[in-house]
């Protein structure tokens, strides 16, 4: 909302009322304008390779992009060959089963032992 702010603190008073009157009169819809750039900006590849950080050429057929996440914070990669992209699936496996490892499952035995009687 802050680039919102300075992007209406950067019109003149003429081009706010005339915003303003657009978006009264349904000229301008804004949800649609977000949507429309929100769609830009998944179909633009990134720059540089998730893996090896080597340079994308935009127009080679040997790149791969995938889209990952919840709905609500979706995550997107760019890779420069299937072997970066396997390295890159591996490595997230590997991730999540070391993660299930160190989940927090409640207070063990041992720990059961040493707890204070509370009378």
């Amino acid at each position: 909302m802050y680039r919102f702010r300075q992007f209406l603190d950067s019109l003149e008073h003429y081009e706010l009322t005339a915003l303003k009157q657009q978006i009264e009169k349904g000229k301008l819809d804004i949800i649609k304008e977000v949507q429309e750039k929100l769609k830009e900006h998944e179909k633009q590849h990134a720059k540089d390779c998730a893996t090896c950080s080597n340079s994308l050429d935009p127009y080679n057929t040997n790149n791969y992009t995938i889209i990952f996440g919840p709905d609500d914070f979706r995550k997107k990669a760019s890779f420069c060959g299937l072997d970066c992209l396997e390295y890159f699936l591996i490595n997230i496996k590997q991730m999540k089963k070391g993660a299930e490892k160190t989940k927090f499952s409640g207070a063990n035995s041992a720990g059961d032992k040493n707890a204070e009687k509370i009378e």
